[in-house]
């Protein structure tokens, strides 16, 4: 089971979005959160030496797009890497991980970003 320190925290009528660990957002967050949690995601992506370095890279690539934005919602794009990040799981937990947390940062941008 995962849990995160929220001592000092004061949000009422609020959601946060457990992204990993202590990596949260919440609904007040904005775009600079946004880069904050996508750039320390791109971090634990370069540490999956379990993971072909062209796969790691092509997965901070997509993680740096959905940031950029584009055509495609942030949302949606983050919702097919989590899933291309699971499936990696069968050559590492820490990738299935990895796809969860992207999964819950889709889940936040889907509704705030």
């Amino acid at each position: 089971m995962a849990s995160f320190d929220q001592s000092g925290w004061q949000l009422q009528n609020s959601r946060v979005y457990n992204i990993a660990g202590n990596l949260t957002l919440t609904e007040h967050s904005g775009p600079r959160e946004f880069a904050e949690v996508v750039a320390e995601l791109q971090s634990r992506v370069r540490k999956l030496t379990d993971v072909a370095e062209a796969e790691r890279e092509a997965v901070n690539t997509e993680l740096a797009e959905a940031l950029a934005g584009g055509e495609e919602p942030a949302a949606e794009r983050l919702t097919r890497l989590a899933e291309r990040l699971r499936d990696l799981g069968g050559s590492t937990a820490a990738a299935t991980e990895l796809g969860n947390s992207v999964d819950a940062l889709a889940q936040w941008a889907g509704r705030h970003f």
